[in-house]
């Protein structure tokens, strides 16, 4: 589109850095404000954009989350930061939600993570294997929901409250994707990711961890780190850590077994008739049935199928339906793989030290990789090492990462590492919403308790049915602190606003 021309924002950020949480739904949509020395008086950076399908009402919640965006920045943003490829951070660039109201807005530059490069082997690679994966569970859940079988029912449930991340809001919605010939969830999912790498006029960056910290041009003082991915398969298929605290390792993915399990799950949904539909616990070429072939079934054979088979009193001696917990597997093994690819950013404000944190989704080996990562930065004439703990000992400003989840949130290499008495977390998660998708546990419970007690009080939901902290509910923290978290929240029906001083 054509630049427009820009008069001088009435929204300056008065010297202060301005975070806002936007209380859409369950998705992440944050905006940053930094003092800019240029014409539009502020220097925009958008982080993600997205709303959970089972959210009510979502194209008119999202045109009025960028309504507000365009207003706060004068209708220009500078950089908006893709942090992954899943539905709840990247929706509203959907011509389903909001991308009609974005291509109103100027947009300088688009950050992705390396892994989006098309020119990254290892980027291609796990494209395809998170391509293979969705396809193989959209069969899955079409299968097993059409089963007949109150297992298989249960485990579409829960098959798709993974797809929900790539924008699946029900099996009927798989079939009409299917249907549409567009590769399904992923097409739908990956259009709206890429929407700003398409646009004409915006700059692409793949960011690394490796590459030295970014500049914002006309703001000074700011030093923005890539933490993640980690440049390694192995980490980035590390998902969970286990009950005793160790993390688990999971082998690189095999396509035959992503492309097999399609096949057999597509085996399991045909209804046609044809050998080796829904009533063949075997392999296709095992079967016997009679003028398909030149062998007849065998009278003992046939007496023993009768007799065991096909008695509705022994129906509970199948197995045909328990060899599909393996989509719930590979469900999990797609979601993990999937936020292990999330662009992690750092935003150092080299002044006081501070540090803000967007973790966005990533998991285990995610956080583990920063441990190993630094960078040498120059001020004035000294020249030193940032490590990534580091980052996060001076971190004030935390992101809680995947709706405060159990598995986004490391404790000895992550959350005990911040130590800063100004530590603030602000959670974008809505908790019916979360249950609506039967994902009970979300937020943790136990994470949030150990939230509380880090920050003394300072966490903020983006959930309705979480008030705002008050100086009351503020323990064990000074008079200076709670005058200094209050006065620096501001509280919104659309969003909650918290300011820094640069």
């Amino acid at each position: 589109m054509a630049r427009s021309s820009k008069p001088k924002s009435t929204n300056s950020s008065n010297g202060h850095v301005h975070v806002r949480m936007y209380r859409h739904g369950l998705g992440d949509c944050f905006l940053i404000r930094f003092p800019n020395s240029g014409e539009n008086g502020s220097f925009n950076v958008l982080i993600d954009c997205g709303l959970i399908g089972v959210a009510e009402n979502p194209k008119p919640t999202m045109q009025k989350v960028v309504a507000d965006i365009a207003a706060a920045c004068n209708n220009h943003i500078d950089v908006v930061i893709m942090t992954h490829e899943h539905w709840d951070h990247a929706s509203g660039f959907s011509t389903q939600q909001a991308q009609d109201a974005f291509d109103k807005i100027d947009i300088d530059h688009v950050w992705y993570a390396w892994t989006e490069d098309p020119a990254n082997a290892l980027g291609k690679k796990l494209r395809k294997e998170r391509a293979a994966k969705v396809n193989a569970l959209q069969a899955a859940a079409i299968a097993l929901r059409g089963s007949g079988s109150p297992l298989g029912v249960q485990r579409a449930n829960r098959v798709e409250s993974i797809l929900q991340f790539f924008g699946v809001e029900s099996t009927s919605d798989l079939q009409a994707l299917a249907a549409a010939g567009k590769d399904g969830a992923l097409g739908k999912t990956r259009s709206a990711f890429e929407y700003l790498a398409r646009r004409r006029g915006v700059k692409v960056r793949y960011c690394h961890p490796e590459n030295p910290p970014i500049a914002l041009p006309g703001v000074e003082g700011v030093r923005v780190y890539v933490l993640g991915p980690p440049e390694d398969e192995g980490l980035i298929k590390r998902s969970s850590p286990t009950k005793k605290g160790k993390e688990v390792y999971e082998f690189a993915s095999d396509f035959a077994i992503d492309d097999n399990m399609r096949a057999a799950f597509e085996r399991l949904n045909d209804r046609s008739g044809a050998i080796g539909g829904p009533d063949c616990p075997f392999e296709p070429s095992l079967c016997i049935v009679p003028g398909k072939g030149s062998r007849p079934i065998p009278p003992k054979l046939a007496a023993l199928k009768a007799a065991t088979w096909d008695d509705p009193d022994l129906e509970w001696r199948r197995i045909e339906i328990d060899w599909t917990a393996s989509a719930e597997t590979l469900a999990l093994n797609l979601d993990s793989h999937t936020n292990n690819t999330c662009l992690v950013i750092a935003f150092e404000l080299v002044k006081t030290g501070r540090v803000l944190l967007f973790a966005a989704d990533a998991q285990v080996g995610n956080w583990l990789s920063w441990q190993d990562t630094k960078w040498r930065v120059k001020d004035g004439n000294d020249t030193r090492t940032v490590t990534g703990p580091e980052l996060l000992q001076r971190t004030v400003f935390y992101k809680v990462g995947h709706h405060g989840s159990h598995n986004a949130t490391l404790r000895a290499l992550g959350l005990e590492q911040m130590t800063s008495e100004d530590l603030v977390a602000f959670v974008p998660v809505f908790k019916d919403q979360a249950a609506k998708n039967r994902w009970l546990n979300m937020p943790f419970d136990p994470l949030m308790k150990r939230l509380e007690e880090k920050t003394g009080g300072r966490v903020v939901f983006s959930d309705p049915q979480k008030q705002a902290p008050t100086k009351g509910s503020l323990i064990g923290l000074s008079d200076k602190q709670k005058k200094a978290f209050i006065t620096g929240l501001t509280t919104n029906p659309l969003y909650y606003e918290y300011s820094f001083a640069l």
